[in-house]
């Protein structure tokens, strides 16, 4: 009699090496049509490149585009509104390679305390960089047209806009004072008894 049990074992180990390549093929295909979805719903948004923390300014090297996958229930900036993001100040602390939320960006807020002053000052008395909302400043009061020099010192501020240069050579922009401040500020400002100094930024 012929014992035919190695067949057996045989056969059954070849229908488990069937079954195992069968399945290895269907996660494979599952895995491509997953990854061919992911693509295919791919969209380009704005993402934190560098840490920007509230009330910090937003640079170009902040921010950059990356691509994902249509997030469900999130806003997100498209990546064509880039260059509007670029100057907008954050609302909240924008941590590193999340994406961008539109509500975390906008105009400075005037924090409670605090006033915003309008300042009109004459060439040579701000510094010729260029002073972004959210840089440290102090307005040091001068002698105005009349010659006669202003009482008090200085003031701590922040700039609250972008100084605009009108065609006289002088300067239009906003700053944040303190509310303690705000009026003298305003007297100094309107006799043209007030010069800027670009206090140090601590580094990013």
């Amino acid at each position: 009699m012929v014992d035919t049990t190695p067949t057996t074992v045989r056969s059954r180990r070849n229908l488990r090496w069937i079954a195992a390549g069968a399945l290895s093929v269907c996660l494979g295909g599952l895995g491509a049509a997953l990854l061919y979805a992911n693509t295919s719903n791919a969209i380009s948004v704005v993402a934190i490149n560098h840490t920007v923390y509230r009330d910090e300014v937003i640079t170009s090297d902040d921010v950059k585009i990356t691509s994902v996958a249509a997030p469900i229930g999130v806003d997100v900036v498209p990546a064509g509104d880039l260059e509007n993001i670029i100057g907008k100040t954050a609302l909240t602390d924008l941590t590193e390679g999340g994406l961008l939320n539109p509500r975390s960006v906008g105009d400075p807020v005037i924090a409670a305390g605090a006033v915003r002053v309008g300042l009109r000052l004459d060439p040579g008395r701000l510094p010729t960089q260029t002073l972004l909302p959210g840089t440290g400043v102090r307005l040091v009061p001068v002698a105005g047209d009349s010659g006669a020099p202003p009482s008090g010192g200085s003031v701590v501020a922040v700039v609250a806009s972008v100084p605009q240069l009108q065609s006289d050579g002088a300067a239009l922009l906003d700053v944040t004072v303190a509310t303690a401040d705000g009026e003298r500020v305003a007297q100094l400002a309107a006799a043209n008894q007030l010069a800027i100094l670009q206090l140090p930024q601590a580094p990013k």
